[in-house]
């Protein structure tokens, strides 16, 4: 069978104004292979964009050699603090039954980037009174697979830990993902340990996306769309530059076309009448001497054809998606994180996409949002609120029955309180009026 791998739970301390916070996703045994969709909401401020940046270090982490940890220059870490602290829970079907897989990381602020400083990766079987066991464990004094410290290995084995270590602290990697040593701990680990190693290493992380606020920033400025693409074997983004064509090596251009058309299926629907059209301009020579395809992306509607670029910002920023959506609704190992999914998208479209995916989808999509017509299309389970609580940062609501209307329930609480935490740091209109009325002054109007 085709594994599957969902996140259950995520706990987080110290990064970005996030003390402390965590929350659950509504994904059991039972329900893998249906949708899980859970939305964000709160504040400016409040800690979302946090959530969205925890999911990028996730990312970073289990792409081992391929990805280095971010620059201190990101400004990651919560005021005054030096260390992140990160636990991610999953649950795992795969050939060998059910399991729960944990994964925590515990990064420093080095010279110039975040470092490794913890990392454990644990599991247990999905079976009454079974207790987590280790797969690899490493702190700031030791290192261990498989309960065994790495100082009892015999030497060659030591060998081949003490050289992924160096190479992932040299790297600013993930320890635990280095290929070195996962090449190394498939031999040594058993068939279970070995499969939710590579579980959670090549199928969770070839499904996993994270599309930040920086790509819609792009986006806005005409400069950039980046065009993320779950596609068979092909993954990843594609930065489309808006003011140019653009050139791709044959196979990468072919796969283009491909996701284009299986855009399009979906996008009629969406924006009826509104098709991307592939415009292949030349054959062109690449940089490493191999044949491109130099091509540029536009939009048709009916016999009228115009650069993609013409389009609305929220058209692009569906067109921009839409191939990772289109893997939430089909691929239950799917799991898809946006910052700011309703960022120049019509309320009404937003809700009926987020309700289809809801209640027909497979796969994990996680989103922040400030458009409330959401909270009368999702389920509450399916929502959580940010705090004005550091050290508590994100909650759901209480209070609210099956029928009731999640908005009315949110702004209530926005307005009266009521929930455990407050979920909004008052402001007062009057305060407002006189601020600008005092900023006019000093401006000489």
């Amino acid at each position: 069978m085709q594994p599957i791998v969902r996140i259950e739970s995520v706990q987080i301390e110290n990064v970005k104004n996030i003390r402390t916070g965590s929350f659950h996703t509504n994904t059991e045994f039972e329900n893998i292979i249906n949708a899980d969709v859970l939305g964000f909401y709160g504040q400016n401020g409040s800690g979302k964009t946090g959530i969205v940046e925890v999911f990028s270090l996730l990312k970073v982490l289990l792409s081992g050699n391929q990805r280095k940890l971010p620059s201190i220059t990101k400004h990651l870490t919560y005021f005054n603090e030096n260390e992140i602290n990160m636990n991610f829970n999953f649950i795992v079907k795969n050939n060998y039954g059910e399991f729960f897989l944990k994964y925590s990381a515990s990064l420093l602020l080095g010279e110039e980037y975040l470092y490794i400083n913890k990392e454990d990766l644990s599991y247990r079987e999905n079976i009454k009174n079974k207790r987590f066991k280790v797969i690899i464990s490493k702190n700031s004094q030791d290192i261990f697979i498989r309960n065994q410290s790495v100082k009892n290995l015999n030497e060659e084995n030591r060998i081949s830990v003490m050289v992924a270590n160096k190479m992932s602290m040299e790297n600013n990697t993930s320890f635990i993902f280095q290929k070195e040593l996962i090449q190394f701990a498939t031999k040594f680990l058993n068939e279970i340990e070995s499969e939710l190693l590579l579980n959670l290493h090549s199928d969770f992380n070839r499904d996993f996306h994270v599309i930040d606020a920086m790509n819609y920033g792009l986006l806005v400025a005409n400069v950039v769309m980046p065009f993320s693409i779950h596609f068979e074997n092909s993954r990843g983004e594609i930065p489309y530059k808006m003011q140019d064509t653009m050139v791709l090596p044959q196979n990468a251009f072919a796969t283009i076309k491909t996701v284009i058309e299986q855009i399009n299926i979906v996008l009629q629907n969406l924006i009826p009448g509104l098709q991307i059209k592939v415009n292949e301009i030349n054959s062109q020579i690449m940089d490493d001497g191999s044949e491109g395809v130099r091509f540029e992306f536009l939009s048709k509607k009916g016999n009228i054809e115009l650069p993609l670029r013409s389009e609305s910002t929220g058209i692009l920023k569906i067109i921009s998606v839409l191939s990772t959506l289109i893997a939430v609704y089909n691929n239950p190992n799917a799991c898809v994180v946006i910052d700011e999914l309703d960022a120049g998208i019509f309320e009404y479209l937003l809700g009926e996409l987020l309700e289809v995916i809801s209640e027909n989808g497979k796969g994990q999509l996680i989103f922040t949002s400030h458009n409330l017509r959401i909270l009368e299309v999702l389920p509450i389970r399916n929502l959580w609120f940010t705090t004005s609580n550091e050290f508590n940062r994100f909650i759901q609501l209480k209070g609210v029955k099956k029928l009731s209307n999640a908005r009315d329930i949110y702004l209530r609480a926005v307005q009266l309180g009521g929930q455990d935490e407050s979920i909004y740091l008052e402001t007062d209109q009057y305060d407002i009026k006189k601020s600008f009325r005092k900023a006019g002054i000093l401006n000489g109007k």
